[in-house]
């Protein structure tokens, strides 16, 4: 054991596997949650959790390496397992993809349904305990150079209660709490690399069984340039749809349940609008906000205290619109796993640089395509230009040519670097006329 008690702050996609990984490590976890337990519903932390959930193709690989079987388990409770390329219909810039048969496969579900199902394998270890309605006040400075715990108090109100621990785990999410006790601790704030991406949804839940379009199980309509909108009709359990309406700047969807509907049957196909049409859709309209896409650059920083950690949405928010949040979370809680081998001493160096490792490919993918859309400000990623007039020509022989549609998907789902979309081999199915 490395220690007697670690101390996860946050208790979602994250804080779960982070706890996971630090079971086997700590004789104590104690993971701290300011909602309370879960539910069928989203928790009030978790706003995007009404809109469309997949687990990305690497997700897979990485789920399944964190929890042996989960895939499988996920499925038998009423998960659906999509293919990629054949059962999902991509329509981008205008452009339907060539869908064909592959083994790129996937689980589609509610975020309710995938955060219990994370979080019933972190309830199968004995030393990991739950303070739900709990949220962190302050860090417990130790030594010097050092935290030593955490404060934390009833979110109803309360006294404050301090938990001693030898590592604390920061996953609050986009806020992130270690950003400001860096400042009170005396250290430097981590840069921040920004785009404005002003993204907005909006989505409401459809009733229908998962073969109410034949085949296909998930409908991807991407923006344009002259119309930076876009929509999403998901399945997920218990026999429901998402309807999901998107948009940049000026084109975020309306709110209001009518007007919502007009934006969506102008962007769905006529399939899709007839069987949202002939189902019914439940009257709540979801709305959620994306200001901005950041990651935050904690591997550049040159002091930073012992004991303390930051991982997922306090690390990196990409656009959720590619599906890698839950992704990233596990490639953190792996890297944790592995750098936890070699000691606390110092982890935070190898930590927060492994973990750049592992957003640098999505975080230039999602950035590349969305810096070019009307919107969207800020910071300029090198060989926007290229990229924008390649990923055209990409598209376009996505049309009619499989492989490149499925070299696309692997990459939009993490499972390769969007570098092997210039590969020789795929440079001339793209180039070709």
């Amino acid at each position: 054991m490395l220690g007697t008690h670690a101390v996860v702050l946050g208790g979602g996609m994250s804080g779960l596997m982070a706890a996971h990984v630090l079971a086997d490590r700590f004789e104590r976890v104690t993971l701290v949650e300011r909602d309370r337990g879960g539910g069928a519903d989203p928790r009030r932390g978790v706003p995007q959790g009404w809109h469309p959930h997949v687990l990305a193709l690497k997700a897979n690989v990485l789920w399944e390496r964190l929890f042996p079987g989960l895939i499988e388990e996920l499925i038998a409770s009423g998960g659906l397992r999509v293919g990629m390329l054949d059962q999902h219909r991509i329509i981008y810039y205008g452009r339907l993809f060539q869908q064909s048969k592959s083994d790129l496969e996937t689980v589609w579900a509610s975020r309710p349904f995938l955060e219990e199902g994370i979080r019933a394998r972190v309830r199968r270890h004995a030393n990991v305990s739950f303070r739900y309605g709990w949220e962190a006040a302050r860090p417990v400075a130790g030594a010097a150079g050092r935290v030593s715990g955490v404060r934390v108090v009833p979110v109803d109100g309360g006294a404050e209660e301090e938990l001693p621990a030898e590592l604390v785990v920061d996953a609050t999410g986009r806020a992130g709490r270690a950003r400001g006790w860096l400042r009170e601790l005396g250290y430097e704030a981590p840069r921040e690399d920004r785009l404005e991406v002003n993204l907005g949804y909006a989505s409401r839940l459809v009733e229908g069984p998962p073969d109410v379009l034949g085949h296909d199980r998930c409908i991807a309509m991407g923006p344009r340039l002259d119309r930076p909108r876009g929509f999403y009709f998901t399945v997920q359990e218990a026999g429901r749809w998402t309807m999901t309406v998107f948009g940049y700047g000026d084109h975020r969807p309306s709110v209001e349940p009518d007007r919502l509907m007009a934006q969506a049957a102008a962007l769905a196909p006529d399939d899709v609008w007839a069987a949202i049409q002939s189902a019914h859709v439940a009257p709540e309209v979801h709305s959620f906000q994306v200001p901005r896409t950041f990651r935050r650059r904690y591997d550049r920083l040159s002091r930073f205290p012992e004991g303390l950690l930051v991982t997922g949405d306090a690390l990196a928010v990409l656009n959720p619109l590619y599906g890698t949040g839950m992704m990233s979370a596990a490639a953190y809680a792996i890297v944790l796993d592995r750098r936890l081998s070699d000691g606390l001493d110092r982890i935070h160096r190898g930590f927060f640089r492994d973990a750049a490792r592992v957003v640098r490919g999505p975080w230039w993918f999602s950035s590349i395509s969305d810096s070019f859309l009307p919107g969207v400000e800020g910071l300029r990623v090198p060989g926007t230009k290229v990229a924008k007039w390649y990923l055209r020509r990409l598209v376009t022989a996505a049309e009619h040519d499989a492989g490149v549609a499925g070299g696309f998907v692997r990459v939009a789902g993490a499972l390769d670097s969007p570098l092997s979309l210039a590969r020789p081999t795929m440079l001339r199915r793209v180039l070709r006329p």
